[in-house]
């Protein structure tokens, strides 16, 4: 590593229980990977979740400067069932 690679760096530290430190080393020895490997493919999948490109065309490309303007709701809207109960229901009677 390289001077220049090394000032690139930065130090990040996070106080885990035994638990979560025993799960990390868990995964990562299933994965046969380092700790680190395996904490930052998780972080750079959920990362990759919120960089949805729109198809030319489609509705998110038209509503795509509304993306992300609501602050606080649930982060699982679209995609859980419970919030999709009853829904519709009402319209059909």
């Amino acid at each position: 590593m390289s001077a220049k690679d090394k000032k690139d760096i930065v130090w990040f530290g996070m106080k885990l229980t035994p638990e979560e430190k025993a799960k990390i080393k868990l995964l990562a020895k299933r994965k046969g990977l380092s700790q680190k490997e395996v904490v930052m493919n998780l972080v750079n999948e959920e990362v990759m979740e919120y960089e949805i490109e729109a198809k030319p065309g489609s509705s998110l490309e038209q509503l795509q400067s509304f993306v992300g303007v609501i602050k606080g709701g649930p982060e699982d809207l679209s995609t859980n069932p419970k919030y999709l109960e009853g829904l519709g229901e009402d319209s059909l009677s």
